[in-house]
């Protein structure tokens, strides 16, 4: 499912935990995000990650929150959907 809504790239903390990174990992970063329930949420920081899809390999950086929801292991925005060219009816 693609929700173009999103226009950066998130890691849930817990996924940063099970890639065995910590936050001394983290470019600083005093950003916040509003989340899906219209609620702003910290960053703790941006972390390089290397993404591959299919035969493309990308470095993505995402930007590392603490969330409650479960449904995702991390959220692509819509700035790597148009890079990676993964879906290419968003471009128009």
């Amino acid at each position: 499912m693609v929700d173009e809504g999103a226009t950066i790239n998130l890691l849930p903390h817990s996924l940063l935990t099970k890639m065995g990174r910590t936050k001394k990992d983290l470019i600083p970063t005093r950003l916040t995000v509003t989340n899906f329930a219209g609620g702003v949420t910290k960053t703790h920081g941006i972390m390089d990650v290397d993404v591959i899809v299919g035969t493309k390999e990308l470095k993505i950086a995402f930007f590392v929150v603490d969330t409650t929801s479960t449904t995702y292991n991390a959220l692509l925005g819509r700035d790597w959907i148009h890079q990676s060219l993964c879906v290419p009816s968003t471009l128009h």
